[in-house]
């Protein structure tokens, strides 16, 4: 990359807006790297040169560009370390002057802590030599299973949101809960052409084997039929170990027996009762006090105009 004027890593706070943007808005920073290292002209050597503790110089420069995006408002961070668009990162196209003038307004501000401002200081030499990305949510937290007073409401109101979703916001949106779920490199697809597959990514199956899995979107009222999984299993058939049908609806007595085919691919269905469990298991668009509260403005990147 050019150098430009300031401290290297302000030249990622584009990049890492254009790959979440690519990704489905959401991803996790594997994803955001490996996003960038494919699209833009990124030497090699940058990419595999090293600090002194022995972590790439080019996560560690992404790593920071992130950390004044969220601290300016452009990107969230959720649990599980997913990095996630906000309104304004969405809308947001940065020259290097606007991204320059984000880093000093975040300096000016003081929104970092000691650590950070002392390995910031010779930034405009080089990037800072220690990771942000220290302040997550620990992943291995988890709701408590106790019910809510108000659970049903919440439910009903989850319901009526998934219905009133596009379908690129439904789409998203799921990409943004199988990540949640653990699968990794998930790509949101939708593609004309691609007989009805929307995203494909991978799940881990333990430290040194992962299986490649594609999904399904279907914005449906009417309960699933047969028909569409055998249609989902033919478009996957030699392309994945595994698919994903997530519905807006239900499935049929016969499309569950479809899906559970012996001697065929598997396929895992997940409906609006399954994708309404998730979100509130997960937190997504669902904040706890001593009552579930709903978080109408989650749902708001993927709802219809």
């Amino acid at each position: 990359m050019t150098q430009l004027k300031g401290p290297k890593f302000v030249q990622y706070f584009q990049p890492v807006l254009s790959a979440l943007k690519a990704l489905g808005s959401s991803a996790t920073p594997k994803e955001v790297f490996e996003w960038i290292e494919s699209s833009i002209q990124v030497p090699k050597s940058e990419i595999e040169e090293i600090n002194k503790s022995g972590q790439s110089k080019f996560e560690n420069k992404v790593h920071w560009a992130r950390f004044y995006l969220a601290k300016a408002g452009y990107i969230e961070t959720e649990k599980r370390g997913i990095w996630v668009l906000t309104d304004m990162g969405r809308k947001a196209n940065l020259t290097h002057s606007d991204a320059l003038k984000i880093f000093h307004n975040v300096r000016l501000e003081g929104n970092w802590n000691k650590e950070e401002q002392s390995e910031t200081a010779t930034s405009d030499t080089d990037s800072a030599q220690v990771s942000p990305s220290s302040n997550l949510v620990d992943e291995n937290a988890s709701p408590d299973d106790d019910l809510y007073i108000n659970q049903k409401d919440i439910q009903d109101q989850l319901f009526e949101i998934l219905q009133n979703l596009d379908d690129k916001g439904f789409e998203e949106l799921s990409a943004r809960l199988l990540r949640h779920l653990g699968f990794e490199s998930v790509n949101v697809t939708g593609r004309t052409g691609d007989e009805g597959i929307d995203g494909e990514g991978y799940l881990r199956l333990n430290r040194f084997v992962r299986t490649k899995v594609m999904f399904q979107c279907k914005r449906y009222t009417a309960p699933v039929g047969p028909g569409a999984i055998r249609d989902f299993r033919g478009a996957i058939q030699g392309r994945a170990e595994r698919g994903i049908f997530l519905t807006t609806a239900n499935f049929t007595r016969a499309a569950k027996e479809a899906a559970a085919r012996e001697n065929a691919t598997p396929i895992e269905l997940v409906e609006i009762d399954d994708i309404i469990t998730l979100l509130i298991e997960e937190r997504l668009g669902v904040s706890e006090t001593k009552a579930l509260k709903l978080d109408l403005s989650f749902f708001k990147p993927y709802s219809r105009s």
